[in-house]
């Protein structure tokens, strides 16, 4: 099994990186990780300790926890046992008078995975057609033909399948939240439907002729208007048209919350070593009312108990134990931010029956002499001659995470038959703070063109390098660079590289396809 950490940054708007990362499960015991990623930015930013605190980048970041969708080939969902279209059909299939709730609950739960586990299998299946070949034959359009043939005939043998559990369902006096359920994933495994066909039909240009393009558009015109038909016939308010386009948005909003919500986990967030911060924070007092004591009962014993002398005395005895009390507490908070993390997340089940593990995060600024040789060479690989780092002139920042998982919690997630190999960690961080400070993004300057001179608006960009550090038990190591272009009106683009600079898989703004090693964060 691979145990490396999957990681995957993206756009996700214009002021919101999407940073997701997979933590595969280890079989028999704890799983482990360490992740660092350092930022660098230029110093011209205005980010540092004092303009942005390590409180400000965390409120600036939101997590999003769930276990990995339920990896099926688009085929298997009809055919595996494990399938959760197969577990509700045998669910159902069952002679029996009425469910009970623990069948309720676990038929509520397949058909809120199935929508998910449809989605990764049809993105997957069709994954090489989000590339346009070059040149195009007759071979590259016989394949196109062929996977998007497969992909319409699955969908339709399970859609076709899953809409017939309606009659199970009344048969067995199901409940009316149940029969909800049903209706809610019935109407978004349609828009799921609608909107991939949709997005193959952009792509059917790049991979046909002109005679077979007509063709297969209009195929595929045809498959997306039978579930538009289909949802307008079941009553489902979502359907586009020109008058519902707000209310369209925030119903497939909610369905995708709705259906993906199933293989979320709860967090709950606290601050760490608050315990030990109190104890340090006493001990210091009580160095200081010490030193106070001492210097009380010395001038008395010299002075006597009311003497100028000894007024002067406890004065300055209370000053400096003011002031080791306060260097007390800086001492205890640089001893503790060494060795412990600035917060804590408790990841369990939805119903906070079972812990399954925890994460640990600490964000801190380090000088370019505290950043590890590792980091400053993948910093200045590739092809990028950037002189604020040639001239040490950025700013540091670290955000480190340690990952405990607990294997058997997740055994027993897996319990109703579909395993859990993983889980997502998807972080969105938010740019807005590092705009503030940057110059207009465009400027006009002069350049001769030809013998004439000539005005010309060139883009003002900066770049924000991100490395990723990771590390398992075994002490494997991987860094990974990604290159963020930014202007004042947010996000530009983004350049994904390895350790030695090399271009990694481009991984810019949304594809026509979204094709992923992971679930969306719905």
């Amino acid at each position: 099994m691979n145990n490396a950490v999957l990681r995957r940054v993206v756009v996700h708007d214009r002021y919101q990186l999407e940073l997701k990362l997979g933590y595969p499960l280890q079989k028999g015991r704890t799983t482990r990780y360490r992740i660092e990623t350092y930022l660098f930015a230029p110093h011209s930013l205005g980010i540092n300790a004092t303009s942005y605190p390590q409180q400000e980048f965390f409120r600036d970041i939101q997590h999003y926890v769930r276990m990995k969708t339920p990896s099926f080939e688009l085929r298997e969902v009809l055919e595996n046992p494990h399938s959760p279209l197969l577990r509700s059909e045998a669910l159902l299939h069952i002679p029996r008078q009425a469910l009970t709730p623990a069948e309720e609950e676990a038929l509520r739960d397949s058909m809120r995975i199935l929508r998910a586990v449809l989605k990764s299998a049809a993105q997957n299946y069709l994954a090489p057609i989000a590339s346009a070949p070059s040149p195009m034959t007759l071979a590259t359009e016989h394949d196109f033909m062929a996977r998007v043939a497969t992909t319409i005939d699955a969908l339709d043998q399970i859609v076709q399948r899953y809409r017939a559990l309606a009659g199970s369902l009344t048969d067995t006096n199901a409940s009316a939240e149940l029969l909800r359920a049903f209706r809610l994933t019935d109407e978004s495994i349609s828009l799921l439907i609608e909107d991939l066909l949709l997005r193959v039909h952009q792509l059917a240009h790049a991979w046909l002729s002109p005679p077979l393009l007509v063709t297969w558009q209009a195929t595929l015109v045809a498959r997306v208007h039978v579930e538009i038909d289909y949802r307008t016939a079941q009553g489902y308010p979502s359907v586009l048209r020109k008058s519902t386009r707000e209310s369209y948005m925030r119903r497939v909003s909610a369905l995708k919350k709705f259906t993906s919500s199933v293989l979320w986990l709860a967090t709950s967030t606290r601050r760490e070593g608050t315990t030990w911060e109190q104890v340090l924070f006493a001990g210091a007092a009580g160095v200081s009312m010490i030193f106070a004591t001492l210097v009380a009962f010395y001038a008395q014993a010299a002075y006597g108990e009311f003497t100028m002398p000894v007024f002067v005395a406890l004065v300055v005895g209370y000053m400096f134990k003011d002031r080791i009390k306060e260097s007390g507490r800086t001492f205890s908070s640089r001893l503790l931010n060494r060795h412990l993390y600035d917060y804590r997340t408790v990841i369990e089940t939805q119903d906070g029956r079972r812990q399954l593990g925890n994460v640990r995060e600490k964000a801190t600024y380090l000088p370019m002499s505290g950043v590890p040789a590792t980091v400053m060479a993948a910093r200045g690989a590739g092809p990028h001659d950037d002189p604020a780092f040639a001239g040490n002139i950025e700013t540091v920042l670290l955000y480190a995470k340690l990952v405990t998982l607990r294997n058997d919690a997740f055994d027993y997630l897996s319990k109703d038959g579909v395993e859990v190999t993983a889980i997502n960690d998807i972080m969105r961080f938010d740019v807005r703070p590092f705009l503030r400070k940057m110059d207009e993004p465009y400027e006009a300057r002069l350049m001769l063109k030809g013998d004439k001179v000539r005005a010309v608006r060139c883009h003002r960009t900066y770049h924000l390098n991100l490395i990723s550090v990771f590390a398992d038990e075994a002490g494997a190591i991987t860094c990974e660079r990604t290159l963020v272009v930014l202007d004042r009106k947010g996000i530009q683009r983004i350049e994904q590289f390895d350790a030695t600079g090399q271009p990694a898989a481009p991984s810019g703004r949304r594809l026509p396809l979204q094709l992923s090693e992971f679930a969306e964060s719905e």
